[in-house]
C-alpha cells in the first residue's frame, strides 16, 4: 500500500511464471528462477497473482519473499500439480480468508475438470482487509488452453463464486485475447480490462518479443479508480524470467 496525502493506493500484478517441470533448455526453472524472483521484486506489488506454480516453486519463492502471506493449492488434488497462488504483502493488508474452487460439472471436489479438458483448472480467491481501511476480494485463475466454451463456463462459475458486496479484482492468464467474447462476459459483470487498447503482448515463448498476444489480465471492478496500468516487459535479471510478461495495475482503493 502506498499513501500519497489523502490517497490509498494498491498495486496489483498478474504473472504466469511458467511451470517448473517444463524442459526449456537454458530457460528451465533452475536456471531462470533468480531472474523470476528479481522480476517479482521489481513489480513491487502489494497483491500478486501467479500462474503455473508447482509446490516446489511456491516453497522456494515463499522463502525468498518472507514479507508476503500466500494461499496456494495444486490443481490435481489440492496438493499436487500447478496452482494459482495469491501473495499479499503484510504491510498492505491482512489475508483473512482464502479458498480454492475447481471448475467443472457437478459436486465441487479437488481435481475435477470439464469433460474433454486436458487438465483440472481452478480459481484461488482471497479476502484482504486493507491496512488503510476497507476490504477487497481478489481471484486468480488460469483458464483452459484449448476451448472457448470451457473458458466461458469457467468464467461463469468464477463470477458466481464472487461476493457481490465486495470490491473485486480478477487476475490471471485467461488464454483469451482482449477482443475475445470472454472479456465481454467479465465486462458485463463490471470487471473491466483497463489495458484493452494497449498493443503490447504478454506471451512471448522465451523470445522476449513484445508484440505477441495479450492473454494475461488484471480485471478491475467498479469500486476502484485506476491510477496506472501496464504490461511490464522490461528484462529484469540475466535470463528471461518466464515465457510471459507480467501485468501491473495501480488502483485507488475504496475510500482512499
Amino acid at each position: 500500500m502506498r499513501d500519497d496525502p489523502g490517497v490509498a493506493l494498491l498495486r496489483v500484478a498478474s504473472f504466469n511464471i511458467r511451470n517448473g517441470r517444463a524442459y526449456d533448455g537454458c530457460q528451465s526453472w533452475p536456471f531462470r528462477r533468480r531472474s523470476t524472483l528479481a522480476t517479482i521484486r521489481a513489480l513491487d506489488a502489494d497483491v500478486l497473482g501467479l500462474q503455473e506454480v508447482f509446490g516446489f516453486q511456491m516453497r522456494w519463492l515463499r522463502r525468498k519473499l518472507p514479507e508476503y502471506d500466500a494461499v496456494w493449492a495444486g490443481r490435481d488434488d489440492g496438493r499436487r500439480g500447478e496452482g494459482c497462488p495469491i501473495l499479499v504483502r503484510r504491510t498492505a493488508g491482512r489475508l483473512v480468508r482464502g479458498r480454492t474452487t475447481w471448475f467443472g460439472e457437478g459436486l465441487q471436489r479437488p481435481g475435477m475438470r470439464w469433460e474433454g479438458a486436458s487438465f483440472a483448472r481452478l480459481v484461488t480467491s482471497v479476502r484482504i482487509e486493507l491496512t488503510g481501511g476497507g476490504a477487497v476480494e481478489v481471484a486468480n485463475t488460469h483458464l483452459d488452453e484449448r476451448s472457448g466454451a470451457r473458458r466461458g463456463r469457467s468464467a461463469e462459475q468464477l463470477l458466481a463464486s464472487l461476493d457481490p458486496t465486495m470490491p473485486q479484482l480478477v487476475l490471471g492468464d485467461l488464454n483469451a485475447a482482449p477482443d475475445d467474447p470472454l472479456l465481454a462476459r467479465f465486462a458485463a459483470a463490471g470487471l473491466r480490462d483497463v489495458l484493452r487498447d494497449d498493443p503490447r503482448g504478454t506471451i512471448h515463448q522465451f523470445t522476449g518479443r513484445r508484440d505477441g498476444r495479450r492473454i494475461d489480465y488484471v480485471l478491475v471492478g467498479p469500486s476502484f479508480d485506476v491510477v496506472d496500468a501496464a504490461v511490464r516487459n522490461e528484462h529484469v535479471g540475466r535470463l528471461l524470467p518466464s515465457d510471459h510478461w507480467p501485468v501491473v495495475v495501480t488502483v485507488r482503493t475504496p475510500g482512499g
